[in-house]
């Protein structure tokens, strides 16, 4: 694969993942009665933001655009909106709502996975994890 088509890919796979989690978010549920785990699903909305931030970073940097501060608020803001949009949409489905500790999770995880993303660029050395550029 060229790394020409790094940026592309990444963006490609971002947008993938958020359709995916869009869409499990969005299927009807049945009330469950006692889940084995409590709030288990707290855990997984804050996974998916952090994977969604990491790769959101990644294909950032693969369009070239630098590892800043600005950046890494961009990101978080933007999955604070799409989470927002998520919850509010989910009112809408038969078994859903809006949770507000569900954006909360949300939330942690995307500040989760931008503060991975800087501590592997940093313990990787270098200023950018960008497949775009060549070493």
């Amino acid at each position: 694969m060229s790394l020409r088509k790094a940026p592309l890919i990444a963006t490609l796979v971002l947008f993938g993942l958020w359709a995916i989690a869009f869409t499990a978010t969005h299927l009807p549920m049945e009330a469950n009665e006692d889940p084995l785990f409590p709030h288990i699903d707290k855990l997984v909305h804050a996974g998916i933001y952090a994977t969604l931030a990491i790769t959101a970073l990644f294909a950032a940097t693969a369009w070239n655009y630098r590892w800043s501060f600005l950046l890494a608020l961009t990101v978080a803001l933007t999955l604070v909106g799409v989470g927002m949009f998520d919850e509010l949409t989910q009112m809408f489905v038969d078994g859903r709502s809006a949770d507000p500790l569900d954006l909360a999770a949300d939330t942690f995880g995307a500040v989760m996975g931008i503060l991975l993303y800087g501590i592997m660029r940093s313990v990787r050395g270098t200023t950018d994890l960008s497949a775009s550029e060549s070493p």
